[in-house]
């Protein structure tokens, strides 16, 4: 099997790693130097480049290789014209094509989906850190261009609008702030405030002006589920009292420690690309949902007002 990467450094030497662990070497493609026929014959291709070129290579190798399966990292689609692209391709094309949206895979949207803990209530996520102040970052693509769908809000916080989607259903409402604190062209923090057709709400923040912090709350009726770093934490039963009878916070069962939120990030990552090269393998097909849920994440992104601190 030929698994081919386009990219040579930074995410797709992350990707290149973990196909080294299931004992797949990949052809790395370097753009800078390379032969775009050199992809022909692959089985699958990974397109790890910046996020306003996906659609181009997605393109480029059904024009060249069109029985070759796809997989993307998120965001699909910079503008609503490459997202009508992707939304007009045949049933056919579209199951084999996998957006990489990782957090599908991780152990919360698994316990989420398995364990019934309640109808949920109330979601929050924080992911931030300081990249926007690093001197080796500042001609890096994500604070060059002028999309937004190229920073924080299209590279971080389309993360966790997918994960908020995959597991609720229906957005009925969307509110999005955008403020920038260092040079960059685009917003440098995001928030964004959810509501689902279950009645559930979601905040996010983004950001890459701050000290580290990677964190989820998730409030359901019966539990809360807590993430920092790389340890998840399950509150249960909602009728938990001390002993004068007053309501407390339940006892912790701690459900995954992991050394860090990168280990825990990288870990949905294997779990993401071993979906991909199952059905690479099996030559088999992927469920519809998941391509038709990255384009309504995806379009949410392109569709909806951002105001301006």
């Amino acid at each position: 099997m030929k698994i081919s990467i386009i990219g040579y450094k930074n995410h797709a030497s992350r990707l290149e790693n973990l196909l080294k662990d299931m004992d797949i070497r990949p052809h790395m493609w370097n753009h800078h130097t390379d032969n775009f026929t050199d992809l022909i014959g692959s089985d699958g291709i990974l397109i790890s480049s910046p996020n306003d070129t996906h659609v181009q290579y997605i393109k480029d190798i059904l024009d060249i290789s069109p029985e070759t399966y796809i997989f993307c990292e998120k965001p699909p689609a910079v503008n609503l014209e490459e997202l009508d692209y992707l939304d007009g391709l045949d049933s056919d094309t579209k199951d084999k094509i996998f957006f990489n949206f990782n957090r599908r895979f991780s152990y919360i949207s698994k316990l989420v989906k398995e364990k019934d803990l309640g109808k949920p209530v109330h979601f929050n996520f924080v992911s931030s850190h300081g990249l926007a102040f690093k001197d080796t970052f500042k001609d890096n693509w994500r604070f060059t261009s002028t999309n937004e769908l190229m920073g924080v809000y299209g590279t971080v916080a389309v993360h966790y609008i997918d994960m908020c989607i995959w597991l609720l259903g229906e957005c009925k409402s969307i509110n999005i702030n955008k403020s920038t604190y260092s040079e960059s062209k685009l917003a440098d923090s995001v928030t964004i405030d959810m509501k689902f057709k279950n009645g559930c709400t979601t905040n996010i923040f983004v950001s890459y002006v701050t000290p580290f912090i990677n964190r989820s709350n998730m409030i359901f009726e019966n539990a809360i589920v807590e993430q920092e770093g790389g340890t998840i934490n399950l509150y249960e039963n909602w009728n938990t009292t001390d002993e004068n009878g007053f309501f407390k916070k339940p006892n912790k069962q701690t459900l995954l420690e992991m050394k860090s939120s990168r280990e825990y990030y990288n870990d949905s990552l294997k779990n993401s690309l071993g979906e991909f090269v199952e059905v690479v393998k099996d030559k088999d097909s992927f469920p519809s949902e998941y391509f038709s849920k990255s384009l309504e994440s995806n379009r949410i992104l392109l569709s909806q007002g951002v105001n301006n601190d």
